[in-house]
């Protein structure tokens, strides 16, 4: 089974993803086999063609693409990694928000105070979805910010934390610093602009 870019002179029910928002990162359409399809893919957004388990194609560009039942015979390069999920999941088409999620904040624990305090504000951006899909989501009807954001928030505070610590004898962090220690999340396939870092401010030297 693959996408296809090839329209042929059928009647085919058109998918595409009319969820997806600053609040929405994923949403899946289950499929009839009985049926024929195309799925209209907008900027921003890409889609994988899962069943039972197993990914079969995924595309990433703007456009409208056929389903096709028939074996892949070119197997994208990116789909080896990918870990098969073990579940029963009928043949669906998964869409992603590729847009950056905005407004997202994190906050220094209160633990930490004496010696600094702050908060801040962050985006993120999907931009490997297959990454994402391995690590972190489950399948079901879509996929919330507020889900993903927590895992993100834990992990991207104790890194900050660690910046301010390694930066002691400064009483301001450079913004470029505290975003090359968010690399850590490529694991995910997740990119992080941190935005606003100016609200992090010193007590004194530590």
């Amino acid at each position: 089974m693959h996408f296809s870019n090839k329209l042929e002179d059928e009647e085919y029910i058109t998918l595409e993803a009319v969820k997806l928002d600053n609040n929405i990162l994923m949403e899946k359409q289950n499929l009839d086999e009985n049926q024929h399809y195309v799925v209209k893919l907008k900027e921003n957004q890409s889609a994988i063609l899962f069943e039972k388990g197993q990914v079969y194609d995924v595309v990433k560009e703007e456009g409208i693409y056929t389903i096709n039942l028939a074996p892949n015979s070119s197997f994208p390069g990116d789909l080896i990694e990918y870990q098969q999920k073990e579940n029963q999941d009928r043949l669906c088409v998964i869409f992603f928000n590729m847009k950056p999620i905005t407004k997202n904040k994190f906050y220094i624990p209160k633990k930490h105070r004496k010696s600094f305090y702050g908060e801040g504000e962050f985006e993120f951006q999907i931009v490997n979805p297959l990454k994402l899909f391995n690590k972190v989501v489950e399948i079901r009807k879509n996929y919330s910010r507020e889900e993903l954001l927590e895992q993100i928030r834990e992990r991207l505070t104790k890194n900050v934390i660690t910046v301010i610590k390694q930066q002691k004898n400064e009483y301001g962090i450079k913004e470029e610093t505290m975003n090359a220690s968010v690399d850590v999340f490529k694991e995910y396939g997740i990119k992080i602009n941190l935005t606003d870092v100016k609200k992090i401010q010193f007590y004194k030297k530590m």
